[in-house]
């Protein structure tokens, strides 16, 4: 399984739309992690997707990311963590003992308060909350 996460220097970048490489790992190896940088050719969604998908990546951890980038990572199958922050190295740790559901790792404005989550946005719910249990594939 190949995980990947929108980085800039050694944190999660704070918007995925904009960031332009991503940090490739195996978190399932007990090896000491290999990690690859990747630098992204496309910009737009669709094809940001497709790079993804031909690299092998089964799960996107990123900070805030937009609907229609959301919407072509998961039509290629590609489970997606939105609105996380953190540094590479508590971000893969926490993925891999399943704690990325905690507020520490939560982008400002993303919050568990009961129903009517919000993720800084009132327009629409928070999907972080929402996928964390499910990990949506768009499928």
């Amino acid at each position: 399984m190949k995980i990947a996460l929108s980085v800039w220097k050694d944190s999660i970048s704070t918007v995925f739309d904009a960031a332009d490489q991503l940090m490739i790992v195996d978190p399932a190896s007990d090896k000491p992690m290999s990690r690859r940088t990747y630098h992204f050719l496309a910009s737009d969604p669709i094809n940001r997707a497709a790079e993804m998908k031909e690299l092998g990546i089964d799960v996107l951890i990123c900070g805030a990311i937009s609907r229609p980038m959301e919407t072509s990572i998961f039509s290629q199958g590609i489970k997606l963590y939105p609105f996380v922050r953190g540094t590479v190295d508590e971000i893969v740790n926490a993925y891999r003992e399943k704690r990325l559901n905690q507020a520490m790792f939560f982008l400002p404005g993303c919050r568990r308060a009961g129903a009517g989550n919000q993720c800084g946005q009132r327009r629409r719910n928070c999907r972080r909350e929402q996928q964390m249990g499910n990990h949506r594939t768009g499928a």
